[in-house]
């Protein structure tokens, strides 16, 4: 069964987050990780969200998420994204 990754955050440091999108997308590579939003610009409709960021990646499973998000690769960028944003994370399954 498919995971789906999904991040929802404010911007806090443009900058640093535009330092974060540039080194990610190399983590990517050799991987199957569909890109499936990408928008700044998210409108909440129930809740309170953190921001009006959203990210959502598809894997293949869980376990292929967690193998990315624990990579060596992308534990050496990670941090630029929490540094620059707030928000959460979190992983599901899919359909």
């Amino acid at each position: 069964m498919s995971a789906l990754f999904i991040a929802i955050s404010k911007v806090t440091d443009p900058a640093k987050l535009n330092e974060y999108i540039a080194k990610a997308g190399g983590t990517m590579g050799g991987r199957q990780i569909e890109v499936l939003a990408f928008s700044t610009e998210a409108k909440t409709v129930e809740g309170t969200a953190p921001g009006p960021r959203i990210v959502v990646l598809r894997f293949a499973d869980q376990a292929a998420a967690m193998e990315w998000y624990n990579s060596p690769e992308y534990q050496e960028v990670v941090q630029l994204r929490l540094d620059s944003t707030e928000g959460f994370a979190l992983l599901c399954d899919g359909m």
